[in-house]
């Protein structure tokens, strides 16, 4: 079976009046950092996560074998494996590894620590698309491990660079402390967790690549982006993922600095397609014609993403402009709702959202209102919503999502292995779950960017999801703070922070 990835002490500070600006300033020699998150964490699991914070907050305390910038345009950088070969038929992939790797309890990372990672992805119902393809993990001697593979897979090598290395004698010791209390292989160890308030890292020593710059970090959970932005302001907090809400107040500021990244990730209207009226492609249609994309986007993100009706982005591999895009046309949805049989006002149940998509939900709610579908706005607590969407306990909702990696990772949005996972749609369909597992053995590039042409046209024109914008990941921070340029999809790295 597939599995799931897709995927939330305060530093010392000077602060001062800059000609009626409030200016804020890292005290000399400051070695700690404050980074805010909107809501917490469920887990800190190596394999078992499912959101971007927790992934946020694991790249910082394990490590990959290898480094690969989401942007596709280099090479694997070395981290624990420092080489690795392919054989010719693209079957095996042998890793060699570092000798001098250790984890967070001192003991050293082996290759069967290596294997045991491997296969804790492959039974990972949240994690497993990251070694798709993978039959079995050798560990040849303690520092050199092979992957075999059941075909050729071109993205193998960009979804295990994902995988986090995690300690087999600690997670044999107690399967609970693995998941709340990591010992890690990466530039953090973790130290304590206050639910709902904070968790604590501190720069680990042994660290094969030196010790990192920032030695405490603190992670804050701040539901209130507007206590976000003061906190940012006063030197609270030093670093933070914004929303668009307070981005204005923020770049008034000369004392922090506004960072915005391209990402693939997809803000989308999901409707459940095994309830009425979802099951209907013309009331899909409908629902997509009736989004004014622009105005969203105006509206719920000052701006701050780019229109497409397209879950694929448009700097990602298989987008092409020939592919349907839906525009605002609301006369065009009222005449599919006719076709459709749906006499209006029509009842289309209850929007269900995350509190953080309360705004977005108001706008969508008077789109459908202007064609005459209502909707009665829902708002819950992240987590349980979560439970409810992947238990398709929901008519209707709104949220953003990232499946990042190569394009192989939106089979999770589309296919029937995923049902109850990310194919929050329930969206089953033969020729899609088989367009995907074409494309996932397809070696050609041509070949594969018309077999990902043939899925994305299929999901335009089944009106799977109304999907609205690829939103920016805008990041607020101290502008004393250093941080290097961030790549494509918006991931950060601690240990390359300095003051």
């Amino acid at each position: 079976m597939k599995k799931f990835t897709a995927i939330l002490a305060a530093a010392a500070m000077a602060i001062t009046m800059v000609g009626g600006t409030l200016n804020v300033s890292a005290a000399a020699g400051d070695t700690d950092l404050t980074i805010a998150v909107d809501t917490d964490i469920d887990t800190l699991h190596a394999s078992d996560f499912s959101t971007t914070i927790e992934s946020s907050i694991l790249n910082q305390i394990y490590d990959t074998l290898l480094y690969m910038n989401p942007d596709g345009e280099h090479d694997p950088e070395p981290r624990i494996a420092e080489s690795y070969t392919i054989s010719d038929d693209g079957l095996d992939y042998t890793f060699y590894l570092r000798d001098d790797v250790t984890f967070h309890d001192g003991t050293a990372l082996t290759a069967a620590d290596v294997k045991f990672s491997l296969e804790l992805y492959m039974n990972s119902n949240y994690q497993g698309d990251k070694v798709t393809g993978l039959s079995s993990v050798e560990a040849v001697d303690d520092y050199t491990v092979v992957c075999h593979l059941e075909s050729a897979y071109s993205p193998f090598l960009l979804g295990v660079c994902q995988v986090y290395i995690a300690s087999e004698a600690y997670y044999e010791s107690s399967a609970e402390d693995f998941a709340s209390s990591p010992v890690g292989s990466g530039p953090y160890k973790y130290v304590s967790r206050t639910k709902g308030s904070n968790i604590v890292l501190e720069a680990y020593d042994g660290y094969y690549r030196g010790e990192a710059a920032i030695q405490t970090l603190t992670y804050e959970v701040i539901p209130d982006q507007s206590t976000t932005a003061i906190a940012l302001q006063t030197g609270e907090i030093d670093f933070a993922e914004i929303d668009s809400s307070i981005l204005t107040q923020l770049a008034a500021n000369s004392s922090i600095h506004i960072e915005e990244v391209s990402t693939s990730g997809f803000s989308y209207v999901c409707m459940n397609l095994d309830t009425e009226p979802f099951d209907n492609v013309l009331v899909r249609q409908a629902i997509n014609y009736a989004l004014n994309r622009e105005n969203i986007v105006a509206v719920c993100y000052d701006g701050e993403a780019e229109v497409n009706s397209n879950i694929c982005s448009k700097d990602r591999f298989g987008y092409s402009e020939d592919q349907l895009q839906y525009t605002y046309d609301p006369d065009k949805a009222i005449e599919l709702l006719e076709e459709a049989g749906i006499e209006t006002p029509y009842d289309l149940g209850t929007l269900l959202v995350a509190e953080k998509y309360s705004n977005l939900a108001t706008v969508i709610q008077s789109d459908l209102a202007a064609v005459g579908l209502n909707v009665e706005i829902s708002v819950q607590e992240f987590n349980s919503y979560l439970t409810d969407l992947t238990s398709g306990s929901y008519d209707i909702t709104v949220l953003e999502m990232t499946l990042d990696g190569d394009t192989q990772s939106l089979e999770m949005a589309f296919t029937t292995d995923y049902i109850g996972t990310a194919n929050n749609a329930r969206y089953s369909d033969e020729e899609m779950d088989q367009l995907f597992a074409d494309a996932q053995v397809e070696t050609d590039t041509d070949a594969r960017a018309e077999i990902f042409n043939q899925i994305f046209t299929k999901a335009q024109e089944e009106a799977i999801y109304a999907v609205i914008c690829n939103p920016l990941t805008v990041y607020a921070y101290n502008s004393e703070l250093t941080c290097p340029e961030f790549a494509f999809e918006g991931d950060y790295f601690v240990y390359d922070f300095s003051w």
